[in-house]
């Protein structure tokens, strides 16, 4: 017996209700290609709300990976169809995912994730062409910082950044962070 229910093709949307609780979410879905026929992975997916918006947009293929088994769990109560599945895992295991994904999509911290190692670890599960999308937070620099932030020494060599955009969304405030989004590509 399912635990939850199959929402199978030619049946209602899955359920995307939850979307306006997910601004970095929502941003990256703005800047996404266009979804149809796409293999998505999904980082540190939550509740799953992109999940489901992908697999509504025509994604033949999603996986939503959190650390956290709660979300996750949540996740799967929500919705779920034959071509979405739903993985914990923290990212430290990563290297056990398998590819090739046309599109991988995640959000970051950069005081609690390594981007550096995860996006080349990422880049060996896009096939050529592929594509990531990084929301990103950091902290905002103090006035007195003039070092900036080096995007290219965040990010692997494997992936060429093709855009940067600020995020800006009233819900993510009050924050003492700035949010931005890296469109990249695989290199070669």
């Amino acid at each position: 017996m399912d635990t939850y229910p199959k929402m199978r093709e030619g049946k209602a949307p899955l359920p995307t209700s939850t979307g306006n609780q997910q601004p970095l979410w929502q941003a990256l879905a703005a800047k996404a290609p266009r979804l149809a026929g796409l293999r998505v992975l999904a980082l540190h997916a939550g509740d799953g709300w992109f999940c489901r918006h992908a697999i509504n947009q025509g994604a033949i293929a999603v996986l939503g990976v959190d650390h956290d088994a709660q979300a996750i769990s949540a996740a799967r109560a929500v919705a779920s169809s034959d071509r979405l599945r739903y993985r914990i895992m923290p990212d430290a295991r990563l290297d056990l995912l398998s590819g090739p994904y046309d599109l991988i999509l995640g959000t970051f911290d950069l005081r609690q994730d390594d981007l550096r190692r995860l996006t080349h670890l990422l880049s060996k599960l896009l096939r050529p062409g592929g594509h990531l999308l990084a929301a990103v937070a950091t902290p905002l620099p103090a006035p007195s910082d003039r070092t900036g932030l080096e995007i290219k020494d965040i990010f692997t060599t494997k992936l060429a950044i093709e855009q940067l955009y600020q995020v800006s969304d009233q819900r993510l405030v009050p924050s003492a962070k700035l949010h931005f989004i890296l469109s990249s590509r695989i290199r070669g």
